[in-house]
């Protein structure tokens, strides 16, 4: 055998299949063919690689060491070749999209976009996936990727969205607690007692105005507590502050809803901008889909 001859497609499937149940008989239900055939493959198999993958018993079929180590690849190989295929009947379809984004904003900027957008194009599927992690757009099925900062993706289509800003909010039965001053400086250190709700975005916190840029902001002589909540979403960050948890940073982008509705307040006109913007980024393989293209220009004028 040579060393990159591959085998044949079926003896890798037989062989996930057997491995996964350890039986042929119940792989050959899943794949239905019968054991014989499963045996069979996986003797092709075999041969083919020169090594024995499987310990045959009466009670069934147990991989060896080798047949472990070589399950790990199989199944790799196999879930890629899976991907594709799932990739390629959604880029035949330029009537279903994906996006990918972070999580809180999917939540609470992004998803009542995308709902508006569906009402003015009926015929239109948009999928949206929350994720932390950076798309390889080469390998997911993600027509596009809303993102914090333009340096995860050098080399494809990067347009600047917007740079947010923080302002402090509270709601509006956590403010009714607090003894209302004529006195605006007393008034506000009063209320600077309450909890401060903190975010915490890991590598990115440095983008972020804390409660201490804040407090510098208003030239106060205050050092921020820490003992307030810790959440490491925004959109949990902005839940607790509803429930009258404590005090927030809130993004301007991320509140909107809940400022119109009066379920928050701003207090005090002191908006701090994020140190990086928000940008749209996707392949050139997007450009192909008027659809993606159509909304990728609508959401840019949002």
């Amino acid at each position: 055998m040579k060393p990159t001859q591959l085998p044949p497609l079926g003896t890798l499937i037989a062989f996930e299949a057997a491995a996964e149940y350890g039986s042929f008989a119940s792989a050959a239900k899943k794949l239905f063919v019968t054991p014989a055939a499963i045996s069979q493959k996986i003797q092709v198999l075999e041969q083919h690689l020169g090594v024995v993958l499987f310990d045959r018993s009466k009670m069934g079929v147990k991989l060896t060491h080798v047949g472990e180590n070589y399950l790990v690849f199989v199944q790799k190989g196999l879930e890629k070749l899976r991907l594709g295929q799932q990739q390629i009947k959604q880029f035949s379809n330029p009537d279903v999209l994906t996006i990918t984004t972070l999580p809180s904003v999917a939540t609470k900027w992004l998803m009542p976009h995308v709902l508006q957008w569906m009402d003015l194009n009926p015929g239109l599927e948009i999928r949206i996936e929350a994720s932390h992690k950076k798309v390889d757009f080469n390998q997911s099925a993600s027509d596009i990727c809303i993102c914090f900062g333009d340096q995860d993706y050098l080399g494809f289509i990067q347009e600047r969205l917007f740079t947010d800003s923080v302002s402090l909010v509270i709601s509006p039965t956590l403010l009714e607690s607090v003894e209302h001053s004529d006195d605006e400086k007393a008034y506000l250190q009063s209320i600077l007692k309450l909890p401060m709700i903190h975010v915490d975005w890991g590598d990115h916190n440095d983008n972020l105005p804390d409660w201490n840029d804040w407090l510098d902001a208003v030239d106060l002589n205050i050092t921020a507590p820490n003992g307030g909540p810790h959440f490491n979403l925004s959109s949990m960050a902005i839940e607790a502050a509803l429930q009258s948890r404590g005090l927030l940073l809130g993004q301007k982008m991320l509140i909107n809803t809940e400022l119109k509705s009066g379920q928050l307040v701003k207090l005090y006109d002191i908006n701090l901008p994020l140190k990086q913007s928000y940008f749209i980024a996707y392949p050139k393989r997007t450009l192909n889909n008027p659809n993606a293209v159509a909304f990728i220009n609508w959401l840019k004028s949002r």
